[in-house]
């Protein structure tokens, strides 16, 4: 059904004003230009000096003159009958002495005091450029303003995006897959929001508001839509960046329109995205300058605190940065709840796959298990990435269905992108990258990983090849010490067997490098596990500049740093000594994987575990 066009109250339609508004600013323009040169001194003749005039009156070469005393210029007409003109000072100080000379020769002065002149020019170049800005932000206004607001107040009220209780086809849990955790929370607020009496009858005070925490990309909107459309509820969805504008004021006004609007509506939901933007701590910022965005925050604080048991109303928030919100968020009565949307584990990473591959063509050999084995870490978008990356992939090949190695290629562009075709690879470096990669291989095999899935020579981006490593501690929240440590090997194998190699390192190294030297030095200052003892060093500080966490290392001893880079060297120079040890004993299987790496350029699962059968999984602890 097609909604009639908002009306002001004089029954103009908001498009029929707007147009007004517009003609109305194009016809001042052209009125303020044609008029401007009126308003202007634009004398005829030549110009000359003040003391030319009084030489030429003295001579009595002059038949006329005038002064025009708003302009400060003097007119005057020669015997010759050409005709002159000066600029006089804005004081009137050579007036009286022109009067007199011309008094003097009986040459005729007229005074014009051009008292219409003045009037005209503070009409023109006053008046009218204050109307016409006047009515150019009246029109912009109107434009900025979605729902039809009926005058420029209406810029400080909420832009609306919300469903009058549940969508057509609303979301509900049953489409989010990979976070039973935080469903099984978010089930009790519908519960709350379905069945209030209930809560206020026990006296209990429901939670006010929940907190969802986690990475970009876990499914934070989506569960906020799920538990709306789940409770039967209006949502009432914003981002927080839309609250914090520069001027003064708009961003609480338009809170307080937001929440009076989900009380007309109740039950409702109202999700903030990205609360960071407008909950950031107060007094982290220089000056005043953050003002505004601290009203903003004290009047949703207000808003929040003035819900009651039987409001009907649940505000969730989302955010990636919980660590620099405002602690006057987080305290009981407000956000009672954070709920950790994490990256899905493998179990939910299949989910996830089964989900979005529902409906599609593929092929009779995919499993989505196997598929989310090779995806450690990603999160529900990233998977999704994958899916239609896939998809994209066997649409170009125009096939039918998606394959297996459809889902494997997009893997590898979601992680390190297409492949590189702008350069060739010279054999030495095919060789040298061979190495590198089968020696991460070996040493993963040797030290107790699960299973290389892939090895890879073919470059993607600034990635020259790659390793699918599959670690069984890749899934737990507790890691020891030994395990870290073999991690580090494993990491740092590449570079041992580039030395054992060739007898030096290549510029390949510096992404293990980099990894290695970052988990070293969390073992060191982080975990306390390094001969500095069980301690931590540079923890993160409570005040935050410009959204960036400080690291407090003012109070550390010199001794003491340069100790955490001696401990720091030490780890990542004994992994590396340990993947040596490692790959001298399985040498010739390093040789066989790397040959065969560089003929092919790519090994699959079943090609790497006949290659490196010869060696020996690790004992059980």
């Amino acid at each position: 059904m097609k909604l009639p066009t908002p009306r002001s109250p004089r029954g103009l339609s908001i498009d029929a004003i707007s147009v007004a508004l517009g003609g109305a600013v194009i016809v001042l323009a052209l009125a303020f230009v044609l008029l401007l040169d009126s308003t202007t001194p634009s004398p005829e003749g030549r110009e000359t000096s003040v003391t030319d005039v009084t030489t030429l009156a003295k001579q009595q070469k002059l038949t006329e003159g005038t002064i025009l005393d708003y302009d400060h210029l003097i007119l005057v007409r020669t015997d010759a009958g050409d005709e002159l003109w000066a600029g006089l000072p804005a004081n009137g100080s050579s007036n009286a002495s022109l009067q007199n000379t011309f008094a003097r020769a009986g040459i005729p002065l007229r005074y014009d005091t051009q008292s219409g002149k003045q009037a005209r020019r503070l009409v023109v170049q006053v008046l009218l450029p204050v109307l016409i800005l006047v009515l150019l932000f009246t029109l912009l206004a109107r434009l900025t303003t979605r729902g039809g607001a009926e005058d420029v107040g209406g810029f400080s009220q909420w832009r609306r995006r919300r469903h009058a209780g549940p969508p057509p086809e609303p979301t509900t849990f049953a489409n989010v897959a990979g976070a039973p955790a935080a469903v099984a929370e978010l089930r009790e607020l519908c519960d709350l929001l379905q069945d209030t009496a209930r809560y206020a009858a026990l006296g209990a005070r429901a939670p006010r508001g929940a907190l969802l925490v986690g990475p970009p990309g876990t499914g934070k909107t989506l569960l906020a839509r799920a538990t709306a459309g789940e409770a039967g509820a209006s949502f009432f969805s914003v981002s927080g960046a839309e609250f914090v504008e520069s001027l003064v004021g708009v961003g609480a006004a338009r809170i307080r329109d937001l929440f009076r609007q989900a009380r007309e509506q109740a039950p409702a939901i109202v999700f903030i995205d990205e609360l960071d933007a407008v909950g950031r701590k107060r007094g982290a910022g220089v000056g005043q300058g953050n003002d505004e965005r601290e009203q903003t925050l004290n009047q949703l604080l207000v808003e929040i605190d003035g819900f009651d048991a039987g409001s009907g109303i649940v505000v969730l928030a989302a955010t990636n940065r919980p660590d620099i919100l405002d602690p006057a968020l987080l305290r009981p009565g407000r956000f009672d709840r954070q709920i950790t949307v994490d990256a899905p584990d493998v179990h939910g990473r299949t989910q996830i796959l089964e989900h979005y591959l529902e409906g599609r063509p593929i092929a009779d050999d995919v499993d989505p298990a196997r598929v989310a084995a090779l995806c450690p870490g990603f999160t529900g978008a990233e998977l999704e990435n994958v899916v239609n990356e896939a998809a994209l992939l066997a649409a170009r090949a125009r096939r039918g269905a998606m394959l297996e190695i459809d889902l494997d290629e997009a893997i590898e562009r979601v992680i390190s992108g297409p492949r590189a075709t702008a350069h060739r690879l010279a054999p030495e470096e095919l060789r040298a990258i061979a190495t590198h990669e089968a020696a991460h291989a070996v040493v993963a095999r040797a030290l107790g990983g699960d299973g290389t899935r892939r090895l890879s020579i073919v470059a993607r981006g600034r990635r020259l090849g790659a390793a699918a490593i599959v670690h069984s501690d890749r899934e737990r929240l507790v890691l020891r010490q030994s395990d870290l440590e073999r991690q580090l090997a494993t990491t740092m194998a590449g570079a041992a067997g580039e030395r054992l190699a060739f007898g030096e390192l290549s510029t390949a190294v510096h992404d293990d490098l980099h990894a290695a030297t970052t988990l070293a030095r969390s073992m060191v200052t982080s975990f306390g596990m390094s001969e500095l003892g069980p301690i931590t060093i540079g923890e993160r500080s409570a005040e935050v500049f410009l959204g960036a966490s400080l690291q407090e290392l003012g109070d550390v001893a010199q001794e003491t740093l340069a100790t955490i880079d001696a401990q720091t060297r030490k780890i990542v120079e004994h992994a590396e000594e340990r993947a040596a040890v490692t790959l001298r004993a399985h040498w010739p299987v390093l040789q066989a994987v790397a040959g065969a790496l560089a003929t092919r350029e790519t090994l699959g699962e079943d090609e790497l575990s006949e290659l490196l059968a010869p060696i020996p999984g690790p004992a059980e602890p």
